[in-house]
């Protein structure tokens, strides 16, 4: 009997879930987590801030001062928003992460979803990075999945049509800018849905030809859809929201 019992507290040990509030700021995903504020970037391949220690699930990661090529300070800045750290993909490599409007779940196994999600194979990384498929312009296009990003972006060659006006954007390297925006159909596993796209600078653009990548999803999905990111099953899933 109990050998029976501690066998089944051993089995729950095994998965374990994380929940945190979040603040979606300014299209920012902004988590509460040990009494620190931190910005969720799944667009940088490493975390840093002031320093600090985050548990999650009983896992220990030490925050660094050194950002690459910036600082939480310039961050804050740059941003009009006050955190104390970047959760990058250094950490979140580690879990299942699902992410609602309201809430950031950490998963050391899959986190269900119903039959309704749009689910995306991660096709590749860069520097852990994700990077999905989406079809764009009638052709399959390698898009960077970047929660850092409050607004998505293609290549100049993919941004067809009229602008729908401008929108304003910052880089740690370049500092803050304007760009045009389009209203683009993408398709998403046969599901069809118009987004905000920009243009990037062209600073920035080499980036995604280095990575020979097309462009940029940021948090956009999340006015529609809950958004988990699988990275023990490599895939990107999007829920619909109820209300939608």
């Amino acid at each position: 009997m109990c050998k029976n019992r501690n066998y089944k507290i051993r089995r729950q040990n095994l998965y374990r879930m994380s929940t945190y509030p979040i603040q979606f700021l300014q299209g920012h995903i902004i988590a509460s987590i040990d009494q620190f504020d931190y910005l969720i970037d799944t667009g940088s391949p490493k975390s840093f801030g002031h320093k600090t220690n985050i548990y999650i699930n009983g896992k220990n990661f030490p925050i660094r001062d050194d950002g690459p090529g910036t600082t939480i300070d310039t961050l804050c800045s740059l941003s009009g928003l006050k955190f104390d750290g970047l959760i990058g993909m250094d950490i979140l490599k580690h879990f299942d992460i699902q992410f609602t409007q309201n809430d950031i779940h950490f998963s050391d196994t899959s986190i269900p979803y119903t039959e309704l999600a749009i689910k995306l194979p991660i096709i590749d990384t860069i520097m852990t990075i994700p990077i999905i498929k989406l079809n764009v312009g009638q052709v399959d296009q390698r898009i960077i999945f970047d929660t850092g990003a409050k607004l998505s972006y293609l290549s100049d060659d993919l941004l067809v049509g009229t602008s729908v006006g401008e929108m304003e954007d910052f880089y740690p390297t370049i500092g803050i800018y304007k760009t045009n925006v389009y209203k683009i159909e993408v398709i998403m596993n046969g599901n069809t849905e118009t987004l905000t796209f920009g243009s990037l600078p062209s600073s920035i653009n080499i980036l995604l030809e280095m990575g020979q990548t097309k462009g940029i999803i940021g948090t956009e999905l999340l006015n529609k859809y809950t958004i988990i990111l699988s990275n023990s099953d490599k895939m990107l899933i999007l829920e619909p929201n109820i209300s939608d």
